[in-house]
């Protein structure tokens, strides 16, 4: 029997499938690793969506929320955790804020909307020890909404 006839042929399927995977293993070697992105003052998060469309902060800008680590650190061990974040609206026109909160992982409670004005600041203090996770905005107008951190506490 001929060696050459008795190997095993994949079907394209699965060639294809392996090939993506490959592509995707290279690329994520590639990029910056973002979970240890955290909060920091001067960071910026800004929309475009359409009015009444609320954006997460902590996806699109600011980085993990619940740790705030001192001189741009890393490493979780020498983090405290994030307790509040003021944050300014650096757009022209006004902006609706909230945050999301818990008591652990898994548990997700929006805290009350603010509203700011141009230029207005406001802190989202979840309290009653439970872990800030997401600031979200939602612009009021056609123009782009943008908040910036100006202190973590």
């Amino acid at each position: 029997m001929n060696p050459l006839r008795s190997r095993t042929v994949l079907p394209w399927p699965a060639v294809c499938t392996w090939s993506a995977v490959a592509a995707l293993a290279v690329v994520g070697c590639a990029l910056p690793d973002h979970g240890l992105d955290r909060v920091a003052g001067d960071r910026v998060c800004r929309s475009a969506l359409p009015p009444g469309m609320e954006l997460s902060c902590a996806t699109y800008g600011f980085g993990d929320l619940r740790y705030r680590c001192p001189d741009g650190r890393q490493d979780t061990r020498r983090c405290v955790r994030t307790s509040g974040v003021t944050v300014r609206n650096a757009g022209r026109s006004r902006v609706y804020v909230t945050y999301i909160a818990g008591a652990h992982q898994g548990e997700r409670e929006q805290g009350p909307q603010q509203v700011l004005e141009p230029g207005a600041e406001a802190t989202l203090r979840p309290g009653g020890g439970r872990w800030l996770y997401d600031i979200t905005v939602r612009g009021a107008a056609e123009q782009p909404s943008v908040l910036e951190v100006v202190g973590v506490q």
